[in-house]
């Protein structure tokens, strides 16, 4: 009975996870393929870009979601039945999965940070934290959304560890998530090298 419920678990939150809100929205709102405007990913960024401020804000906030409920449900179901906490972790790691390689858009997704603040924020609240303070903060200097992505990527895992034991499986799993979204942002680091990355403009946001 466990392995069949881990099965569907990880199945459900990868299917949630896999649904492409950017898209959805862009589609619905200007009729195009936004995988054909800007970046070409499918995420609260290349929103932003297709649909202003207000878009980047409502698809953040729904990629979010979709990490928060499953794995909010989750936790809740295996802590009132006393069910290992492994199990809350591949469920949240089936749905950054999904948001990065959905199978709706031939697994071409997003990078995974708006759906990873929704999933954190079951599974390490106060790690979080910090690692927004982080993203504000290196936004805030260098202007540029990737960097501030990274940034607060790496500072998961760190602060994590400084706040549970070594040997405790959430920091496995933040460690995994980091090397994931580093990967999903390589394009940008090369960019940030290169000196050529997209910023924002603060006064605007």
């Amino acid at each position: 009975m466990t392995t069949i419920f881990i099965v569907l678990s990880v199945v459900i939150c990868y299917l949630i996870g896999a649904v492409p809100m950017a898209y959805l929205l862009v589609k619905l709102v200007r009729k195009e393929d936004i995988r054909n405007i800007g970046s070409g990913n499918s995420g609260a960024t290349n929103a932003g870009r297709a649909l202003g401020g207000w878009g980047f804000g409502l698809v953040l906030v729904l990629d979010a979601l979709k990490g928060l409920i499953p794995v909010y449900f989750l936790d809740y179901y295996c802590h009132a039945h006393n069910l290992p906490e492994f199990i809350i972790l591949l469920g949240g790691a089936a749905v950054i999965i999904g948001h990065g390689f959905p199978i709706y858009l031939g697994f071409k997704g997003g990078k995974g940070v708006a759906t990873g603040l929704g999933v954190f924020a079951v599974i390490a609240p106060l790690s979080l934290l910090v690692s927004l303070g982080v993203f504000i903060f290196v936004v805030f200097f260098t202007r540029m959304i990737s960097a501030g992505s990274i940034f607060a990527a790496v500072a998961l895992p760190v602060t994590t560890a400084i706040m549970l034991d070594w040997f405790d499986l959430r920091i496995i799993f933040t460690s995994i998530v980091c090397v994931l979204i580093i990967f999903w942002h390589r394009k940008n680091i090369r960019r940030i090298l290169d000196g050529t990355e997209n910023k924002i403009n603060i006064s605007r946001v």
